[in-house]
């Protein structure tokens, strides 16, 4: 009965980046760093990444030498069994389309007589990371866009445009009288009687005084002054409306960070209600791009370095996230 190698390819891949089994493929480890994964806030160690290559063919007698050192037998009765072993990988390819290597992960052969290879995540071969887990780590609180905007606008002076209004009032109430006086113009000259009091109580002195009063189109000068107070308050009404429409517009959202982008509106919305689950409460679709896809965003930013420092944090537990600028 032949051997079973499973456990010899496993433990030659915690100490190698290549293990070869003759005549029939090599599994070859690359490194990945630790990975943080933002849709479930699920933190994973760094690992050894296997990949299956069919062109590696070549016996360069790592496996067959593992195999005679840990089960006590010749090289040449190792080659054997390793020769047999492929042998019976190759039937059982062919007869069930899929076979698994416990420890190392599962090769199927599909349709198309291509093999394919899924590694078994559960085993992590990378000898620096013994002993590390998969952790689950809470989601961070973000304050919203909204929140950030609201706190802003409460420093406009909100008694600015009532103070204009209140000041139209008065100006009004100056310009009424002066405009009745330039309508009735006095255009001739009057008698004006003045009375002065005698020192005498029982009498008084009535002096008869001619006043000529030059006669003149308009008083200008009574009607430019509440005029132009009228026209400045407008002014200052139309600026300051101008002012906080600025405001409003500084405030209003032109970089987003991307989650990602699905080809159907279903995918994307459930993207969002995950987002909105893990706290990002302004999660939502912005819209489609220019082929087809739904994007979905995190949040809003009216300014750019915010958006950056945003992305930068996000960027932590979502390598893939980017960042979208109107």
């Amino acid at each position: 009965m032949s051997l079973q190698l499973d456990s010899h390819i496993s433990y030659l891949l915690h100490e190698h980046d290549c293990v070869i089994l003759p005549a029939f493929g090599g599994f070859v480890a690359n490194y990945h760093s630790a990975k943080i994964d933002p849709l479930i806030n699920f933190m994973h160690p760094p690992k050894k990444h296997i990949v299956f290559n069919k062109s590696l063919q070549n016996n360069d007698g790592l496996l067959v030498n593992e195999v005679a050192s840990c089960e006590g037998i010749s090289f040449k009765k190792a080659q054997k069994e390793v020769d047999e072993f492929i042998k019976n990988l190759k039937d059982k390819l062919h007869l069930h389309k899929k076979i698994v290597i416990e420890g190392v992960g599962t090769l199927i052969l599909s349709n198309d007589n291509t093999l394919l290879f899924v590694q078994d995540l559960t085993t992590n071969h990378l000898l620096t990371s013994y002993g590390m887990g998969t952790i689950q780590s809470p989601a961070i609180k973000r304050v919203s866009v909204q929140e950030r905007i609201e706190a802003k606008i409460k420093h406009i002076d909100e008694n600015h445009l009532p103070r204009n209004k209140k000041s139209w009032l008065k100006v009004a109430a100056v310009l009424l009288p002066l405009a009745m006086l330039s309508v009735l113009g006095i255009s001739k000259q009057e008698k004006i009687q003045t009375t002065f009091a005698n020192l005498n109580p029982f009498t008084s002195t009535t002096t008869e005084m001619v006043i000529e009063i030059i006669e003149t189109t308009a008083v200008d000068y009574t009607l430019h002054s509440p005029v132009y107070q009228i026209e400045e308050g407008i002014q200052q009404s139309f600026e300051a409306k101008i002012a906080a429409e600025k405001i409003i517009a500084q405030q209003t959202p032109k970089h987003f960070i991307i989650a990602g982008a699905f080809s159907t509106e279903r995918n994307a919305n459930n993207l969002v209600r995950k987002l909105k689950r893990w706290n990002f409460d302004n999660a939502h679709i912005m819209g489609q791009s220019n082929s087809g896809l739904y994007r979905v965003c995190y949040d809003g930013f009216a300014k750019s370095e915010d958006a950056l420092s945003a992305l930068h944090q996000i960027k932590k537990t979502n390598a893939s996230a980017w960042l979208l600028s109107m």
